[in-house]
């Protein structure tokens, strides 16, 4: 039997050449300095000569050391990918939905698990749009814009639907605004950088209003909630303010709604013949085919 370096050993000598730093190590992995320090002191006595070379700022790695590197971080990546792999084998659906989406896919997760109990999603919401199967342990995600990354399959879901929102009691009696008003009234902007608002001023042809005024939020929800309790006129999605419309929390007051991007339903290659993924697949388009949501274009694969 082939005698093995202390694993556990392994993994703080990873963390303190990724740190080059015992005290930072030690806090990322929640241990004492001197537990760190032994752990190194062990796998030093293991291989009969030092790993690092010690500094007053730091630490280095000697030419053993920077030998041993790459492949302790490629076993343990292997390893976490073995494991990721394993662990999506489980009847649960890991699923990583945008903060922004919410509100609007929680009553559809109802419904789901309503339809198929022997199937749990779990969702994780992220401010991201994005997601990378090759770091994140997620089975699925839905994701905002054209999807990219090596070996991932996507659905297209639905086409956001740009158009400015308020409350009934900011339009004081009236129906709708003219255009020209805005320039008078407070923007609310779900991105820092108000880019919703620069492109639906262009695309509904308005001028004389200034898109880098008013308040900026982190998130879609952050701004529409602004909206609902009077605060300004935000920049939204008729699809995700649907709930705020029927229940006359939001109105639309202007006619000119401009396509935006596209969310799409994402899943890597490695778990494209699962079944929790696949029913989750075709229930979710189906879902969106049923209910009439603006179809979104198929995405372009991404490349390898």
């Amino acid at each position: 039997m082939r005698k093995l370096p202390p694993l556990n050993a392994l993994q703080v000598f990873e963390t303190v050449a990724r740190h080059q730093n015992i005290t930072h190590a030690a806090n990322y992995l929640c241990l004492t300095q001197g537990a760190v320090s032994r752990q190194i002191l062990i796998l030093e006595e293991y291989y009969g000569f030092p790993l690092f070379r010690r500094h007053a700022r730091g630490l280095t790695l000697t030419e053993e050391g920077e030998l041993l590197l790459p492949a302790v971080r490629e076993s343990f990546a292997k390893i976490e990918e073995v494991s990721m792999l394993l662990t999506r084998q489980r009847t649960d659906l890991a699923l990583k939905v945008p903060t922004c989406l919410m509100r609007w896919i929680y009553p559809k997760i109802m419904l789901f698990q309503t339809e198929y109990p022997d199937i749990q999603l779990q969702v994780t919401t992220a401010l991201q749009h994005h997601v990378d199967f090759q770091r994140e342990s997620f089975d699925a995600a839905i994701v905002y814009g054209v999807p990219s990354g090596k070996d991932t399959h996507c659905l297209p879901l639905f086409t956001e639907q740009l158009t400015p929102f308020c409350s009934p009691a900011f339009l004081k009696g009236q129906a709708t605004l003219e255009p020209q008003q805005l320039a008078h009234k407070t923007l609310l902007h779900p991105t820092r950088d108000h880019r919703d608002w620069e492109m639906w001023l262009r695309y509904a042809g308005v001028s004389g209003v200034n898109a880098s005024g008013g308040q900026s939020f982190d998130t879609l929800d952050l701004a529409m909630n602004a909206a609902v309790q009077g605060f300004g006129i935000a920049i939204g999605d008729c699809v995700l303010a649907g709930e705020d419309l029927e229940m006359q929390r939001l109105v639309k007051p202007f006619d000119c709604v401009m396509p935006g991007q596209s969310y799409y339903f994402v899943y890597p290659e490695s778990v494209a013949n699962q079944k929790k993924v696949m029913v989750f697949r075709e229930w979710i388009s189906k879902y969106c085919l049923e209910n009439g949501l603006p179809v979104a274009s198929v995405a372009a694969k991404p490349e390898d």
